[in-house]
């Protein structure tokens, strides 16, 4: 049976389902970049102290 036969008033359910997945999605994804953004500049700053204390 396909999808369009048996919908019914859930139509809007499921896209609001959809919606919700998809924002979490997105939220998710920022936060990986955020933290791979912050462990750069971490290290980046450790590599800087290391280096004044050599030169």
């Amino acid at each position: 049976m396909s999808k369009k036969a048996r919908t019914g008033h859930h139509e809007h359910q499921d896209s609001e389902r959809a919606l919700a997945k998809n924002t979490a999605a997105e939220a998710r994804a920022k936060a990986a970049v955020r933290d791979v953004q912050s462990v750069a500049a971490k290290t980046r700053g450790m590599q800087q102290k290391a280096q004044s204390k050599r030169g």
